[in-house]
This record gives structure tokens, sequence and C-alpha cells, in this order.
């Protein structure tokens, strides 16, 4: 019956809606059989702009099992008083305000008991199939601890930048977790993205709590660092959900702390990658340069043309 399924949207249907029918039927099946919780958790602080286009993106997603948590770092914009009022189910936690981004970011996780979990930015979006697919990744690599995507970049008013973003150097499917870090130290920037395009099984999470934020820019970053020195991850080079750019977002500031921040990482890294060659040290040196170069006509750009608000 399935077979004669796919068939026919083979013969009637476009190479797009044929994959946009799999996933679906995928999903139908995971819900009649093996759907293990996934917990996608929010940190709140300040986020009302965006907030509830992001906790929309969780609520639309075609993957039926889904466990969500929010916890607000000392809001006042409105987002604490959302948060208590949020009509749909939802585990919530309130810290004070200064608590800052570790901590609200450490106790998000603390909170969750999906087998695996997405920590999600308050500004930033996941497509419908991004935890369907994230599960089915790890469900076909099951060594794996730290699943990766790629993403697109959107402006302030949600309008497309760049598509499909990051895992350079990395093939999809299964890749040992060193391998997956010496591709990103040769880089010069961080090619494991954003935590919409990131998601963790349990044990590897727990492994790297707490979130620390010694390296503010980095949060992340220093986060996947420490599942990727033990574990494998499984890379998927497809967009999953799209990482907001905006003047008062940290990737539009301090382009210098930036760049100073990724060489602590790489110098950090460095020592514990085996097979590093001089060549890797040069090339990611002269990347990250690049990086940062690129990084300020973008943002200058973008200013410019009117996409940044």
């Amino acid at each position: 019956m399935a077979a004669l399924a796919i068939a026919t949207m083979i013969i009637s249907g476009t190479k797009r809606n044929l994959a946009s029918h799999l996933r679906a039927y995928a999903a139908h099946m995971d819900s009649a059989g093996d759907t293990p919780l996934v917990s996608v958790v929010i940190p709140v602080f300040n986020g009302m702009k965006y907030l509830t286009e992001t906790v929309a993106s969780v609520q639309a997603q075609t993957y039926p099992n889904i466990e969500l948590v929010l916890v607000d770092g000392g809001s006042t914009d409105g987002s604490k008083e959302w948060i208590e009022a949020f009509p749909g189910k939802a585990i919530k936690d309130y810290l004070l305000q200064g608590s800052g981004a570790e901590k609200n970011w450490t106790r998000t996780c603390e909170l969750s008991s999906g087998e695996f979990v997405k920590l999600l930015c308050q500004d930033d979006v996941i497509y419908p199939h991004a935890v369907q697919d994230q599960v089915s990744d790890f469900k076909h690599h099951p060594s794996a601890k730290i699943a990766f995507a790629q993403r697109d970049i959107i402006g302030p008013s949600g309008q497309m930048l760049s598509r499909s973003r990051g895992c350079q150097g990395m093939p999809a499917g299964l890749i040992d977790g060193k391998q997956a870090l010496l591709a990103g130290y040769r880089a010069g920037t961080n090619i494991f993205g954003e935590p919409e395009a990131v998601m963790f099984e349990r044990q590897g999470m727990e492994s790297a709590l707490p979130w620390d934020d010694q390296y503010p820019f980095l949060l992340d970053l220093f986060f996947y660092t420490k599942i990727l020195r033990n574990s494998p991850a499984v890379v998927r080079r497809e967009s999953i959900g799209a990482f907001r750019i905006s003047s008062s977002s940290w990737s539009t500031r301090l382009v210098s702390e930036q760049r100073k921040q990724f060489r602590a990482w790489q110098k950090q890294t460095a020592g514990f990658i085996d097979d590093a060659h001089v060549s890797d040290h040069v090339l990611a040196f002269i990347n990250n340069e690049k990086t940062t170069l690129l990084r300020r006509a973008a943002y200058r750009w973008l200013k410019l043309k009117g996409s940044m608000d």
C-alpha cells in the first residue's frame, strides 16, 4: 500500500511535493510507532518582538511528540507575562533579572525530559519538518550524540538574506567528533550553526552542562565542543530553520570581539585535534581573518540596503 502511494506521488507530483509527501508519510509511520519525546527549550529575555513567531514555529512541527519549555530570565518587555498567559501546554519557569544567558540556557535544559533536546533562541524559527528530520537522523545513526544541519539567514522582518549556510567541510551522515572539530577549526568560523540548527541526544547534552558564557559570542560553539571531543555527530546538509540577524543581535556587534573569542576557541581546540598539521593552523588563521572582514562588509552592505533594523 505504501509503495503504491509513493508510486502515485512520483507520477502525479513534483519532486518537491514528493519530498513533502514522503516526510509526511514518515511522520505518520512514527506516530504509529516509536516517537521519542523531543524537548524544544526556549530561554527568553526581553524577546517579545519575535517570541510569538518562534513559539508558533514549534507548534507547527509535523513531529507529534514535543515538550515545550519556556524560561524567562527577568524580562521587562512583557515576555514574562506572555509566557504566564501562554494557552498551550508548556513547562514554564522564571529567573531573576540579571541571571544571564548561562543560567537561563542551563535551566531550560535541566527542565527538559526529552530523549532529544533542541534549544531555540527567542528570535529564530525552525521549519515544520525540523524536529522530524533530526530525529530521523539520530535513528539512522544511533551512536551520534549531537545533530547538525544547515540553516537560512533572515533579516528583522523575516526577509531571506542567505540560504543553506553552515556545515562546510562536513559530509552528510555520521562524522567523528574530532574530525568535525578539525573542519570547524580550519574554516575559521562557526560551521555548526546556531542552536536552531542543532539537536542534542540527552546523554550528550547532560555531559556538557552547564552552558558557560566565558565567551558569550560563542556560548553555543564551546558547548558543542564538549560533546564533539568524545562523541560522533550526524550532519544534514539541508536547511531546517532560520537564524535572524538584526542590528541589535550579538552577531552584528563587536566584530573584533567575535574574532578574538573565535581565536580562543581555535587555540583550545588545537590542543586536542590529533591530526592537525601546520597547513591547518595557517588555514585556520587566514579563514578567521577573512571571516571577520566579510562579516564587517556584510553588515555594512545590509545596513545600506535597509535590510537591518
